[in-house]
């Protein structure tokens, strides 16, 4: 039995492990340099940043100058024109229409009495809603003051009778002795019983070059015929 023993012992290696022999391993620093310059540079482009957008809150909530109003017109307006400075901008803007005063012009509404018999109606050249301006009216008709083209006008209301109604506009000049011409016309007959009686209305409008000196008058067949208040019955013209 001790042979057997001995030669276990024999058979039988034990090892011993050294903990000196491995090398321990080194901790993780925290707090080297190059994590305090990744620290600095992250600061660095936060602050950036910051002051990027500080510089867009200024540039988007500045007060507008008087050369930002005008790049801003030159924009909307004319793509082919631009301002030299900030002297010249008002030469982009459309030129201004001329005055209305300039031209003659002229509104009258009809008086009582209508006529004298004759057929040539009177107007009131004097009340609230009539004007003249450029124009001269007398015995009943608007003289032209300046050589031009013209709108004239009249609006007569009537009664609808089996009569015959002829509503004129006549002009005078001294290109013919004076001697009364007809611009413009419009005649009718409509009979209606006498218990049905209706107004009806003739208008008559156009354009004419007429010159200084020249005048215009409204006459028609049968003045009794005429009906209406001022306000339905007119007279004018105006330089076109």
């Amino acid at each position: 039995m001790a042979d057997t023993g001995e030669s276990v012992n024999k058979d039988m290696n034990v090892f011993v492990v050294d903990s000196q022999a491995f090398p321990r391993q080194a901790a993780v620093r925290t707090d080297g340099p190059r994590l305090h310059v990744i620290y600095l540079l992250l600061a660095v482009a936060l602050l950036g940043v910051f002051i990027e957008a500080g510089f867009i809150w200024h540039l988007y909530n500045r007060p507008t100058t008087s050369s930002d109003s005008q790049k801003v017109e030159y924009i909307k307006g004319d793509k082919y024109s631009s301002p030299s400075s900030s002297h010249d901008h008002n030469e982009i803007l459309p030129p201004r229409p001329p005055k209305a005063e300039s031209k003659p012009a002229a509104f009258l509404q009809i008086a009582s009495p209508k006529s004298d018999g004759n057929g040539v109606l009177h107007w009131r050249s004097n009340s609230f809603t009539v004007f003249m301006r450029g124009l001269e009216y007398k015995n009943n008709s608007l003289y032209v003051q300046q050589d031009g083209y013209y709108y004239i006008f009249s609006k007569v209301a009537h009664l609808e009778t089996c009569k015959y109604f002829k509503h004129q506009v006549m002009q005078c000049t001294d290109r013919y002795n004076s001697k009364p011409l007809e611009l413009m016309q419009n005649s009718r007959l409509m009979c209606v019983s006498e218990k049905s009686q209706s107004i009806g209305n003739s208008y008559l409008g156009g354009i004419f070059h007429l010159f200084k000196g020249d005048s215009v008058f409204v006459k028609v067949n049968n003045s009794s015929q005429v009906h209406g208040e001022a306000y339905e019955n007119f007279f004018g013209a105006f330089m076109v």
